[in-house]
């Protein structure tokens, strides 16, 4: 019976040892990687990311990674210890005299005792401890000073202590409790030492003492005059010293306790900064073209908006008559963001090679931007777009970030990115301003930053300096009118002085005022982040900043910046060009022209009768004003009554192909097609490509008519072209009036010609339809018939004024930015005695004119 229960013992002391001993070696180091992941980086630091670390304030994230780099150790230790021990006893025998030996020498036992608290020490170190509560000790009627704390985000934790004097605490006599009583409202607060390189400033007094960092003018005002430390006399609010007692407004209130946030966290949390991006099946909102773009596709939709501004505003510029056909250069840049915009809104309907039956065109859903640092209920003063991060947008409030530092490799790429975001802001955030010094400017444009166009919005001053003093006065201006939380947005790209005390005063006092700050260099006050050349944020200041760690920022090569730049230049309002207040417009001269005049496709010759009918046709296509297709069962009837519109059976991508068929009527090559259809990315197989698509066209006819029409488009030598025997268009019935127009050699042949364009052109090029192949066909046909409007007006001003005013109100629904021909109507309108007319006329130019911002 003792023999069996020493063997039992034997057992379980053997399953412990084994349990402890597995523990030691298999357990600590999956605990190490499931709970801490792996302590290194994934890259060899450079020196600049080690500064960032080094100087920053130590974080629980990097503590741990430093206890974990130890306990890796001494378990690497331990276990070659454990494998020498066996591989010892293995070849000289086990006996308990060297059992002795071996538990005499020590130092395995103390390995593992030191491994174990750290594990302890690691894994209890997110635990944050409750502090006692402190016992006063202060005899009655005594004063002592209090630090209190005040919960705040933005703000390290080393300044958010407020020094409140003239506190006196009260003691009961008896009953053995003690309490205490400190002035509900403070009458002054003393100015904090720096710590950390962060200086206190009005904006965080303000914070601390009245709950809002944009009450700090009040401060400012019942201080002000009041003399400083060295002499001064308190007239500037960015300029306070540490030890400085400033008086408080009555309504101040000593801080509360800190307590943990009742709002709910925000989406993206620090703790995840050490977990592996999940994969995401669905699309990153984000577009990349070559090696130095890298953009989200809100900063493609801005630009695509800019451009189409840009091309109001050329197009408005036009002059009726003068034969130009040139439209707005449009930049390679410009041009892949706008195809990128239309992809992403209509559905990237590329794809032509699905089935029949397959849908395509479904618009792509992009989630909103993640906003870091917004205030739950109250809109960001301005957030651009920073970066993609787990498959989404992040955006940064600029504003309560107090400003954002940028270092590393790809500082200059992503602040490129940053600034054009920025002006590109979208219209809820305000009409944003750029303030950048000159050498700042140099150094994220490169070599051509003195050739490159900057649009209005940016202001470029001399130095640092220069623009310190143009954002304290326009913070005080704001401050004085109590623009709070709702003045445009007054943006400093600039890189922080080695003393930054004004800097931070600024930033600080003018971020409830609009007054934000992107700088090009470690910002300790607000965040910093280290770019790395593969454009990934590896390391961040602590706080706010550890949730933008593992995020892509955007970035954009200083050429494709240049370009960008250029177009929101093209796109800012020209001053108002001054006209003859007297005479008309189509009086003077007629302009020649700027370059050779063309239609948008091959013209085709006038036929015998003067125009090819198109009401007798099985299959009529309009495309002027808007694509439409009607099927006439009864082609030989004289009217069409019969027709049938069947435009709902195309699809989106086939309806651009009928178009662009329609606009070749003596056919056109595959080729031609092709680069049309897909531009940039054609598919991998481009003939089968198109033939399904035409295979489309053929299967959406024969459903619509019944099986009576299948086949409309014929490919012959390799052209394509819409069979003219069973197909008409109202656009080739329009080209053979500007051909006719062309050709006239008498007056009358002339009038009668642009009688006839006038009559046929119907609107706009297949309007509604977005495609960026479409804009120069769509503004050669508009001019054409702009032209023969101004010609016929010529011809008929003199003897009959009446019938020239209507021409030029049907001129101005063709071109309805033209201010010239507002003018021109205004004018007529005086002369013909329509003095009521005039100021309708006058109200609606100034309504076009507001859709360009030409006020």
């Amino acid at each position: 019976m003792v023999g069996t229960l020493r063997c039992v013992g034997w057992v379980l002391r053997g399953l412990f040892v084994s349990v402890v001993l597995l523990a030691l070696v298999a357990g600590l180091p999956w605990a190490l990687w499931h709970y801490i992941g792996w302590p290194l980086p994934n890259h060899v630091p450079a020196w600049v990311e080690v500064q960032v670390v080094l100087l920053s304030p130590m974080s629980t994230v990097f503590l741990l990674d430093v206890l974990a780099c130890l306990c890796w150790i001494l378990w690497t230790v331990f276990t070659v210890e454990v494998l020498r021990c066996t591989v010892d006893f293995v070849r000289s025998g086990f006996d308990l005299a060297r059992l002795r030996d071996v538990s005499a020498a020590g130092p395995l036992h103390r390995l593992a005792g030191v491994l174990v608290g750290a594990v302890l020490l690691s894994l209890l170190g997110n635990r944050t401890p409750s502090a006692p509560a402190a016992r006063l000790a202060t005899a009655p009627g005594t004063s002592v000073q209090i630090v209190a704390a005040a919960p705040a985000w933005q703000l390290p934790a080393a300044e958010r202590g407020v020094t409140v004097r003239g506190a006196v605490f009260v003691t009961q006599e008896g009953g053995g409790a003690t309490t205490a009583s400190a002035p509900s409202h403070p009458e002054s607060v003393v100015v904090l030492a720096p710590q950390n390189g962060v200086h206190d400033s009005l904006s965080r007094i303000a914070q601390r003492t009245l709950g809002d960092a944009a009450r700090w003018p009040e401060i400012f005002d019942l201080n002000r005059g009041k003399p400083q430390p060295y002499g001064h006399v308190f007239t500037n609010p960015n300029l306070i010293y540490p030890g400085e007692e400033l008086a408080l407004p009555a309504d101040a209130m000593p801080p509360a306790a800190p307590k943990h946030p009742s709002s709910p966290a925000p989406a993206i949390h620090p703790a995840e900064t050490a977990v592996k991006p999940r994969p995401s099946t669905a699309p990153e909102p984000s577009f990349s073209w070559g090696a130095e773009l890298f953009v989200g596709l809100g900063l493609a939709a801005a630009v695509s908006a800019a451009l189409l501004i840009a091309r109001r505003r050329y197009r408005a510029r036009y002059q009726p008559g003068s034969g130009d056909r040139d439209d707005l250069p449009v930049a390679p840049v410009v041009y892949q963001l706008r195809l990128a915009h239309l992809r992403a809104e209509q559905g990237d309907e590329i794809d032509l090679e699905k089935g029949p039956g397959e849908d395509e065109g479904e618009s792509r859903h992009v989630p909103p931007p993640l906003v870091l640092g917004a205030i739950p209920g109250q809109p960001p003063a301005l957030a651009p777009g920073l970066g993609i991060r787990d498959g989404r947008e992040v955006a940064i409030d600029l504003a309560a970030a107090r400003g954002i530092g940028l270092v590393g490799p790809g500082t200059a790429a992503a602040a490129r990115a940053l600034l054009v975001a920025v002006l590109t802001a979208s219209e809820d955030q305000g009409a944003v301003r750029v303030v950048v010094p000159a050498d700042d400017l140099a150094a994220l444009l490169g070599r051509d930053a003195a050739h490159t166009h900057l649009p209005a919005a940016v202001r470029v001053v001399a130095d640092v300096a220069a623009a310190l003093d143009m954002l304290e006065a326009e913070t005080l201006v704001r401050a004085a009118a109590g623009r709070q939380h709702s003045a445009e947005p007054l943006v400093l790209v600039a890189r922080p002085p080695r003393q930054h005390e004004r800097l931070q005063a600024v930033l600080d006092n003018g971020a409830p005022f609009g007054v934000l700050g992107l700088l090009l260099g470690q910002w300790q006050p607000g965040i910093t982040c280290f770019v790395r050349e593969d454009d990934t944020i590896s390391a961040t200041s602590p706080g706010a900043g550890e949730a933008l760690r593992g995020t892509r920022v955007f970035r954009l090569g200083d050429d494709d910046t240049a370009e960008l730049l250029d177009l929101l230049h093209q796109a800012d309002p020209d001053p108002t060009a001054d006209h003859d207040e007297t005479e008309l417009e189509i009086l003077g001269p007629t302009p020649a022209p700027t370059s050779r005049p063309h239609t948008a496709a091959v013209e085709r010759p006038p036929t015998e009768g003067g125009e090819t009918e198109v009401a007798c046709m099985l299959i009529t296509i309009t495309v002027l004003g808007g694509l439409r297709v009607h099927w006439n069962p009864e082609p030989s009837a004289a009217s069409g009554s019969q027709e049938r519109e069947i435009t709902g059976v195309f699809q989106p991508r086939t309806r651009e192909l009928l178009v662009l068929l329609a606009l070749h009527p003596d056919g056109t090559t595959r080729d031609t097609l092709v680069s049309a259809l897909w531009g940039d990315n054609p598919p991998a197989r481009p003939t089968n490509a198109l033939h399904t698509a035409l295979s489309r066209i053929r299967h959406a006819l024969a459903a619509a008519t019944g099986g009576a029409v299948t086949e409309i488009v014929s490919a012959d030598n390799g052209r394509y072209r819409l069979d003219p025997g069973q197909v008409g268009v109202d656009y080739w019935r329009f080209a053979e009036a500007v051909a006719a127009r062309r050709a006239a050699t008498t007056e009358n042949a002339r009038i009668e010609a642009y009688r006839r364009i006038i009559d046929r052109y119907g609107g706009a090029l297949a309007e509604g339809m977005a495609c960026e192949w479409i804009e120069p066909a769509r503004e050669a046909i508009r001019r054409d018939a702009i032209d023969a409007v101004a010609a016929l007006a010529r011809a008929l001003v003199d003897h009959d004024p009446q019938q020239t005013l209507d021409l030029l109100e049907a001129a101005r629904a063709f071109d309805p930015h033209n201010e010239l021909l507002y003018r021109d109507i205004m004018r007529l309108q005086e002369q013909l005695g329509q003095l009521d007319a005039i100021p309708r006329t006058l109200t609606l130019l100034t309504k076009r004119m507001a859709e360009i911002d030409e006020t």
